[in-house]
């Protein structure tokens, strides 16, 4: 949440910002973004946040851990590279972007393919917003559709499946916490 908050913020206060057809990363450039530095803590924060979730979450996946994981740490530094190589700065932004942006789908695919004792509709959901993320990308690559609005179509699927992984646990919270039972971690069939 934090993420789309920052970049609507920070996109606010671009002058001349256009979100179909500028892409994220101009928002986090310090030569054409004024609040860039909140855009790229924004990068940071969700590196951090996904890579200490998804260690604290791989004991949940029945199959594909290290893919998983793989996806997670690729995620982490593909966002970290965004905030501090900026775009336009080289090869080290696209390749971060690539990282982010691919991994974070893998994520989704993996949760939704791997995670077998997690609801039927979360496990779908979860594929289905992996493939959206892929198509999306691959329309990004092939240049076709306006470029920041496909960047966005590849990058919201991931930020969707965060917001949906996180209404399941918050919803088996509320649960818990209303049949007055402490939470503690449990596998997946037993936390949603």
């Amino acid at each position: 949440m934090q993420y789309l908050l920052a970049e609507a913020v920070t996109a606010a206060m671009f002058g001349g910002y256009r979100p179909a057809y500028d892409t994220v990363s101009e928002l986090g450039v310090p030569s054409v973004s004024d609040w860039h530095v909140l855009m790229n803590i924004a990068f940071c924060v969700s590196a951090v946040s996904v890579l200490v979730a998804g260690f604290c979450s791989a004991h949940l996946l029945a199959t594909r851990r290290r893919v998983y994981l793989g996806a997670v740490i690729g995620y982490s530094v593909g966002s970290v590279l965004v905030a501090t190589v900026h775009s336009g700065d080289g090869s080290a932004h696209v390749v971060g972007a690539v990282l982010a942006i691919g991994a974070g789908n893998v994520i989704a695919v993996v949760v939704g393919t791997g995670a077998r004792a997690c609801p039927r509709w979360y496990s779908g959901g979860s594929l289905a917003l992996g493939v959206v993320g892929f198509f999306a990308s691959a329309l990004l690559i092939a240049g076709i559709g306006p470029v920041g609005a496909v960047e966005r179509a590849s990058i919201y699927t991931f930020v969707a499946w965060e917001l949906l992984t996180a209404l399941v646990i918050g919803r088996r919270s509320r649960s818990a916490h209303s049949r007055n039972t402490a939470v503690r971690p449990t596998p997946c069939r037993r936390a949603f």
